[in-house]
């Protein structure tokens, strides 16, 4: 699928074999498709075969993916997930080479909610009080970025190990202005990181579930987890079905 900005994407998606509720399936968005949507999509259909007793119901999955081999296509990635900020304000790449384009987080979120929602539902019966954000790392950055703009096109967010660290940790400063413009007694986030990660990494997890908590005075459901001997890879498989279970608990 090509957006109107000329970017080029592989959109994997899994429909239930179950027929749809009248209010249509529930959905997931995966960001990093290519790595992360066959998990998903197996732990959906493993657990919400017996709903009853895992409280897990059948959900569309659809992965946002790049038509790369790789399970991550970096340079892709880094632009579409990140609001824009300057080279001087990202520490030094691990590998030493220069930071690719960055800040097209703006036209990520247009192409999502513009074009490929809407496809989406032209074809699948879709809940659209019943719709999942998924990011991890960068994704997770990215998946703040669409939480704090107060968007009314998904109601769950599933972060781990969010790269806060980008632009001097600008994401938190749009907390407050989030909390107090914007109706969030619908918003649940789920957050997890690994015990394992970078110190910054854990850190800025902790802050941000400390930010949240106290907004649950205004209705917003929020739970975080720091997973036990993860690292910034392992987390993601191993959290996945917690994030789903909170999703289903507390989607109504």
């Amino acid at each position: 699928m090509t957006s109107r900005y000329g970017r080029r994407y592989d959109i994997y998606i899994s429909i239930p074999k179950q027929p749809a509720p009248e209010s249509g399936y529930p959905i997931i968005y995966v960001l990093d498709g290519n790595a992360f949507f066959h998990t998903f999509h197996e732990t959906v259909k493993v657990q919400s075969a017996r709903s009853e007793k895992t409280k897990v119901i059948p959900a569309v999955i659809v992965g946002i993916g790049y038509p790369v081999d790789a399970a991550f296509a970096s340079e892709f990635r880094v632009y579409d997930f990140t609001p824009p900020t300057s080279v001087e304000n990202l520490p030094p790449k691990p590998d030493g080479s220069a930071w690719s384009e960055n800040g097209g987080a703006e036209e990520f979120f247009h192409f999502i909610t513009q074009e490929l929602q809407p496809c989406i539902e032209q074809h699948v019966s879709i809940d659209r009080q019943k719709q999942t954000l998924f990011g991890h790392s960068l994704g997770g950055l990215f998946a703040l970025y669409v939480l704090f703009s107060g968007t009314s096109a998904f109601q769950t967010f599933m972060i781990t190990s969010p790269s806060i660290w980008w632009g001097n940790r600008v994401i938190l400063e749009l907390v407050k202005n989030w909390a107090a413009n914007t109706d969030i007694s619908e918003k649940r986030v789920f957050l997890a990181v690994g015990e394992l990660e970078k110190d910054h990494m854990v850190n800025d997890a902790r802050d941000l579930a400390i930010r949240l908590e106290e907004l649950r005075s205004k209705g917003l459901t929020t739970v975080f987890y720091e997973l036990t001997d993860e690292n910034h890879v392992s987390v993601v498989p191993t959290v996945i079905s917690r994030a789903i279970r909170f999703l289903h608990m507390h989607s109504g």
